[in-house]
């Protein structure tokens, strides 16, 4: 069944709890092997599936997506003053349906691929005219995506969805690979309340990012700035193995 072109999935009827492991110390860093797939495009449509969940669906603006690949941009561009706790312009670009095929591909539409290079406005960001209709996640860093700002629960949904379908979001499993040693320095489970981020992925930068779960080996982030007074209302798919600089940020 689909929606405005949405493959929309039927919500997991399994209500049972998934079992955490208990916090562990972060490990030994482990050389880099091109054998291991850094890739995570099955996790990543994994979590694209969660915004066809009725919860919060009616809510996500799929005409306002961008995509931070790791040669060019759709979507957006590297904005030269930030003022927004992230480095990007507004998304523009469409997700328009995920392949039910076990491809990495994933249908959008945009106008463009655009250079990493910082503009002062998506109008005059360095671009080259082609219709794009097709991604590889494998060549995604991030997937940055805006919902309706009176959505004020949107977060809260999305983190209770995190949680029940991967129970990720304050628990540690060594079942999803290499992603686990990032997420456990990363996270912090001893700590009270919400954990906050500051990261780069790629071409992405972004400061006070809220931890709302993950999935596998992507990371679900909130933008947390007002601009000027109303919340930036703005979600991060990460892939855990693209972040380079990290620290925790302090409430």
């Amino acid at each position: 069944m689909s929606n405005n072109g949405w493959m929309v999935t039927k919500p997991s009827q399994n209500s049972e709890s998934h079992p955490c492991s208990e916090p562990k110390p972060c490990s030994e860093p482990k050389p880099c092997s091109k054998e291991e797939n850094y890739c995570c495009a099955k996790d990543m449509i994994r979590a694209l599936r969660l915004l066809s969940n009725p919860s919060i669906k009616d809510d996500v603006l799929f005409d306002e997506f961008a995509f931070i690949g790791k040669n060019f941009l759709v979507g957006t561009a590297l904005e030269s003053d930030p003022d927004d706790n992230d480095n990007i312009f507004d998304p523009d670009a469409t997700l328009t349906s995920i392949d039910p095929c076990q491809s990495d591909f994933i249908n959008i539409s945009g106008n463009s691929v655009v250079y990493p290079i910082l503009a002062t406005s998506i109008s005059d960001a360095e671009q080259f005219p082609m219709a794009v209709n097709r991604v590889s996640l494998c060549n995604l860093d991030a997937i940055v995506f805006q919902y309706d700002p009176e959505a004020t629960n949107f977060e809260d949904n999305l983190q209770k969805l995190l949680d029940k379908e991967y129970c990720c979001h304050r628990c540690n499993d060594a079942r999803f690979g290499y992603g686990e040693d990032i997420f456990g320095c990363i996270f912090n489970p001893y700590r009270f309340g919400d954990s906050f981020l500051n990261f780069t992925a790629g071409w992405l930068a972004c400061t006070e990012a809220k931890i709302l779960g993950r999935v596998g080996n992507v990371l679900v982030l909130a933008n947390t700035a007002y601009y000027p007074a109303v919340p930036v209302s703005r979600i991060y798919f990460v892939c855990l193995g693209s972040i380079g600089f990290y620290s925790a940020y302090l409430d």
